[in-house]
């Protein structure tokens, strides 16, 4: 499906194309939380203040962190993420190995292990895991869309690639440089992958969408603040039984968008103020490694893949 000219996503190799007479993609799922003021959060835990949603093979998590309210997960499996979207905070993420502090716009990969995040005033923070983490998986919302499992979706890594340094790492966006070339600010852990795109002023340019399709692996689109719409067009099967009209699924502020493999879908900001979008995929895409797009790409040796020459955490 093409990009316009301009789309950095024209450098990317085509991927072979799904058998769509084999079945019908699932549908899309909107979970449609909106963002809530920290003044209307309550005064419970901050886990009573998550909300939680789920792909196949990732779990997102939204918490309101109360200012000196610690949160965390206990013996994670592998690594995750901590996205601090806002500016004027000082959030702490806690390890064994010891305590790392992001103070602006950005996130930390944190090792597998037990861990904890807390902020020195209240604040939103996004956590993301793979679903090996299965007792933060349980807890999505739509869990039960996940009982049976989609061959579609690629698995897993087997053997994830190893971190370099093993220790929690922080990225601030102000680092990373605009680049047309490159599609977004896109960062991995060993088996997750997000792409965290600049703010938008303002609604999207009707006529340059860029509706397309993935063969074997669920996008989650997060959406932080600011109004959408996510259109979703499901392709047709030899059986008009599994046939589906074109959706338009509308979201303000917070919100979690699933899609899975086979749904040609695009995302376009209608409103007119800033709009925050953060796209998650696992397991991390092999067309955006291939791309040199991937800020942290050098962080991991992967025995398996070629050797790489370009410097740590700049894109090739």
């Amino acid at each position: 499906m093409p990009f316009a000219a301009d789309d950095a996503r024209t450098a990317l190799a085509s991927p072979p194309r799904a058998d769509t007479d084999s079945r019908a993609p699932r549908r899309a799922q909107l979970l449609n939380w909106r963002e809530r003021s920290h003044d209307d959060a309550g005064t419970g835990p901050s886990r009573d203040r998550s909300q939680y949603a789920r792909g196949q093979n990732f779990t997102v998590v939204h918490t309101e962190l109360t200012g000196g309210e610690a949160v965390g997960e206990s013996g994670v499996p592998d690594e995750h993420m901590v996205l601090l979207p806002h500016a004027g905070v000082r959030l702490t993420v806690s390890t064994a190995a010891g305590d790392v502090v992001l103070d602006e716009p950005g996130l930390v990969i944190v090792p597998a292990g037990t861990s904890s995040v807390s902020a020195d005033r209240d604040c939103a923070v996004l956590r993301v895991f793979t679903c090996r983490a299965e007792y933060v998986a349980g807890r999505a919302e739509n869990a039960d869309r996940y009982a049976v499992a989609d061959p579609a979706v690629a698995p897993l890594p087997s053997v994830p690639p190893i971190r370099i340094d093993g220790a929690a790492r922080v990225y601030r966006l102000a680092d990373v440089p605009a680049d047309p070339k490159r599609l977004g600010r896109i960062f991995r852990t060993d088996s997750l992958m997000i792409n965290w795109f600049p703010r938008q002023e303002g609604p999207r340019d009707p006529e340059k969408l860029s509706p397309h399709v993935h063969d074997d692996f669920e996008q989650g689109s997060v959406t932080l603040t600011g109004d959408f719409v996510h259109h979703f067009r499901y392709p047709w099967t030899p059986r008009l039984s599994e046939w589906r009209d074109d959706e338009a699924a509308p979201c303000s502020g917070l919100a979690v968008a699933v899609i899975p493999p086979g749904v040609i879908h695009t995302t376009r900001a209608v409103g007119d103020g800033a709009h925050d979008l953060i796209d998650v995929f696992a397991p991390p895409r092999a067309d955006f490694l291939a791309a040199g797009w991937v800020l942290n790409a050098r962080d991991y040796h992967d025995p398996a893949a070629s050797a790489d020459t370009s410097e740590p955490g700049v894109p090739a």
